[in-house]
């Protein structure tokens, strides 16, 4: 029992160290953050993101900046049975572009890392879940239009490919019609 706890603290440790190396866009900026987005890309290491990918589509998210220097962030997605919408308040760390916050819906803890942006065309967001002692990390491409250039999109993806994330987990979304939600 002991080796088996030493192991799994050993895990977390260098699961940690490893989303600790992810980069924080240097010099970032919320107030150029802030806005309206659009969901282009999303990838996981998760295992419920392999069955649910293929049922994504592109979503928006509006990102407002809080009196503290976190991020009000709205996501609103399409679905089937009309417009949900998800809310969550992202907390500053200290390091300017680097946040977290904690699901309500979920109850897992979440750091949000900005990892590149140019606040007019894209933002490379990396994510990292935990819950319990299971962690697992998503990136995201949103786009201030539905559309990005190919390049931007093929960063996305070698980004996704350099943190362990396989190639059949990264997805591109379908453009969908927009939530009736007010963003």
């Amino acid at each position: 029992m002991k080796v088996a706890l030493a192991i799994a603290g050993l895990v977390l440790i260098c699961s940690l160290s490893v989303f600790a190396e992810i980069p924080v866009q240097s010099n970032f900026e919320t107030d150029r953050f802030t806005g309206k987005w659009y969901g282009i890309g999303i990838a996981s290491d998760a295992d419920w993101f392999q069955a649910k990918k293929n049922k994504m589509k592109m979503y928006t998210t509006a990102m407002m900046p809080t009196a503290h220097g976190g991020l009000d962030v709205t996501l609103s997605i399409q679905k089937p049975d009309g417009c949900k919408v998800i809310h969550d308040i992202y907390k500053p760390t200290g390091q300017p572009g680097h946040f977290q916050y904690t699901s309500s819906r979920w109850g897992t803890m979440h750091e949000v890392r900005v990892v590149e942006t140019n606040y007019d065309d894209y933002i490379l967001l990396h994510f990292q879940k935990t819950k319990g002692t299971h962690m697992s990390a998503m990136v995201k491409l949103l786009g201030r239009t539905q559309y990005l250039d190919s390049e931007t999109v093929e960063k996305f993806k070698q980004f996704c490919l350099q943190q362990g994330i396989k190639k059949e987990n990264v997805a591109l979304l379908p453009v969908a019609e927009e939530c009736s939600a007010e963003i």
